[in-house]
């Protein structure tokens, strides 16, 4: 397995880790999360979090739920099947990597792009903090993902000029 495949499958390992403790408790206890951060570790996380989105702590978002419910419930599936792919060797691994990877990269511009045309609305206040607390958390999967995408775009165009040199 290449360097690359091994790469892959640890950000997808990661991903999916984070999805279901996380991410999953943030859906689960989403309305309880004041009540419960003094107690529990993923509460004060998103307690600290909240300084630079209080979408995710004490004004809950509708869209927040919907990303959050589409990630956890959707985007894993996609992630345990990339993974079968790879490890299977299946011809579609990289246009499966490549579509699961470009939705993820275009998922967390988008969430930074809506946040800064609209003013950080959800921001409790602007500061260097809160901008780094707001897109550090976010770079693994905005890094992660577009380096995935980026690598299947190069392995499909590849094949793709291959295949016209054969013809």
């Amino acid at each position: 397995m290449s360097r690359s495949d091994r790469v892959t499958l640890g950000l997808l390992c990661f991903f999916i880790c984070i999805a279901f403790s996380l991410e999953l408790y943030w859906l689960i206890f989403r309305d309880e999360l004041v009540a419960r951060a003094p107690h529990e570790l993923f509460a004060h996380l998103f307690e600290i979090y909240g300084d630079a989105d209080r979408a995710y702590y004490d004004r809950i978002s509708a869209l927040a739920i919907g990303l959050e419910g589409i990630n956890v419930y959707v985007t894993q599936l996609l992630n345990m099947w990339l993974i079968a792919a790879i490890v299977g060797r299946h011809h579609y691994r990289h246009v499966l990597q490549l579509i699961v990877s470009s939705y993820l990269t275009y998922s967390v511009v988008l969430y930074f792009w809506c946040a800064h045309v609209t003013g950080y609305p959800d921001m409790r206040y602007q500061s260097a903090y809160t901008y780094f607390l707001f897109y550090a958390p976010n770079l693994p999967w905005l890094l992660g993902y577009g380096w995935m995408a980026w690598v299947s775009a190069q392995v499909l165009s590849a094949n793709m000029r291959e295949a016209g040199r054969s013809h």
